[in-house]
């Protein structure tokens, strides 16, 4: 599986004065859009216009996935509020109710989406020019991916996990009525099938203060240096960001304008944020980096994220496989910083940063629950990691499907979202026995599924449990006939 990892080259630290004064940067309808319309009403348009109200929005400079985007690409993030999150649960599902089908607002353990019914459902929309609806563009509400099921004789691949009804809020997430956990998408489905059939090896995404800039920064700190009153620290520290400058956005082995890349962008600013303590923690009791920082801490750290899954299941037959595990974990890794503005490894690791990324991985769940973005992170990883396994295990051969609609950007687009090109450099501090910390950050995402597929070792379906569920999954009845997805 192709490890995914998010890169935040964050939290330069180095000692100043004032006690000690420390600074620290701790298809042709359209399959994808912008966000959803009243009601959630939500889906791609014809013709390869944008999809749903706030898309519109986003090709004049409007919000994006949580990220307000002007009209020269300067991601500036304003995380709406989802009007959506105040409403109980009943309310959701009233809203749900009005734009999906009755048997898709429903909470289901185990949904089935055939992959190769989906794409036969999808080529009417194509054919006919028309707007894809939301049951179609969110996976009839599959929240995560727990299964793989092949079916030769019937020439299916199917995925299946928990689902439900979901609402869509003003910036395309579509979030479960009950659960509020955000759905998997169509767009990024396609996204990455494409990107395994280009052979790219990685999706990657990277937000990177340029060597100039850190070079200026470290100049900056050096002729700023004695002692210094708490004012003159202070304003010292509020000129940081703007030294450091714009950090430009770099995104490759996806389209830089899909749903996708702009899903990776948002997941790394808001963890940078949330390591410098800017947005208030999503759950009780959760500590930014900067908390943990103590005196004296002169580096430059690169947190990443990587997939946690637990061992792979396969059936004996080759016809089944289980996902498990919460998709994602946190590392780090201390940089030196030269007088150039290059970057090395350091020989240590600080304190600081481990505890910082043991609590993100630890609390990952929780924080997912609460922010919906780590939540499609987790789905990003579950595609691309399918993705993957598709082309390793020869699943498509396997089956004889030829996915001549799913690989055809042209006939089946996945959306065009404004391509945010730099974002600003962020600060913050705190005041610790009368020294000064400052954090500021910097980051990116790499997803590498292939690395991770190759390096997995399958568990064996010793007592037949994961070929029985495939079994009782895939019997011809009723609802199954026909139908792209079922329970």
């Amino acid at each position: 599986m192709k490890s995914i990892v998010s890169r935040l080259f964050c939290v330069l630290s180095v000692v100043c004065c004032f006690a000690a004064v420390g600074w620290q940067t701790t298809a042709s309808a359209q399959f994808g859009g912008g966000g959803g319309a009243s009601g959630g009403q939500a889906g791609g348009q014809a013709g390869g216009q944008a999809g749903g109200q706030q898309g519109q929005q986003g090709q004049q400079g409007g919000s994006a996935g949580g990220i307000l985007i002007d009209a020269q690409g300067v991601v500036k993030p304003v995380f709406l509020k989802d009007p959506t999150g105040g409403l109980n649960a009943k309310r959701r599902l009233e809203l749900a109710g009005k734009a999906l089908p009755a048997e898709v607002n429903r909470q289901s353990p185990l949904r089935k989406v055939s992959l190769v019914q989906l794409e036969k459902a999808c080529e009417t929309f194509a054919k006919e020019k028309r707007e894809v609806p939301p049951e179609m563009r969110y996976l009839a509400g599959l929240q995560r991916i727990d299964y793989v099921f092949v079916d030769p004789d019937e020439g299916d691949i199917v995925i299946a996990g928990p689902a439900e009804g979901f609402v869509v809020d003003p910036t395309g997430k579509a979030t479960g009525t009950s659960s509020r956990r955000a759905t998997l998408r169509l767009d990024d489905l396609l996204v990455a099938l494409r990107s395994q059939e280009r052979g790219t090896g990685q999706i990657r995404c990277s937000i990177d203060p340029t060597e100039e800039n850190l070079a200026k920064l470290q100049q900056f700190l050096k002729a700023t240096g004695g002692a210094m009153t708490p004012d003159q620290a202070r304003a010292k520290f509020a000129k940081l960001g703007a030294v450091l400058g714009m950090q430009t956005i770099s995104v490759s082995g996806v389209p830089a304008e899909s749903h996708f890349a702009q899903m990776l962008v948002e997941a790394d600013i808001r963890m940078k944020r949330l390591s410098i303590g800017v947005d208030p923690p999503p759950v009780k009791g959760f500590r930014s980096h900067l908390d943990f920082v103590l005196k004296n801490e002169n580096s430059m750290q690169r947190w990443w994220f990587t997939p946690l899954y637990d061992a792979f299941v396969r059936s004996e037959d080759g016809l089944a496989y289980q996902f498990s595990g919460q998709r994602v974990q946190l590392m780090s890794q201390e940089e030196l910083i030269g007088p150039g503005g290059q970057r090395t490894d350091a020989p240590f690791t600080h304190v600081s940063a481990q505890k910082f990324a043991k609590q993100f991985t630890e609390r990952f769940s929780e924080v997912a629950a609460a922010a919906p973005i780590f939540a499609e992170l987790q789905n990003a990883i579950d595609l691309a990691v399918l993705a993957a396994l598709m082309r390793r295990e020869h699943l498509v051969e396997r089956v004889g499907w030829k996915m001549e609609l799913f690989l055809d950007a042209e006939r089946a687009p996945t959306g065009r979202e404004n391509v945010p090109r730099t974002v600003a450099s962020i600060s913050n501090f705190k005041v610790a026995n009368q020294s000064l910390y400052i954090a500021q950050v910097g980051g990116g995402v790499l997803v590498n599924a292939d690395a991770l597929l190759s390096r997995m070792e399958y568990r064996r379906d010793g007592e037949g449990e994961l070929r029985q569920k495939r079994g009782r999954a895939m019997e011809k009845d009723a609802e199954r006939s026909g139908n792209w997805w079922w329970d």
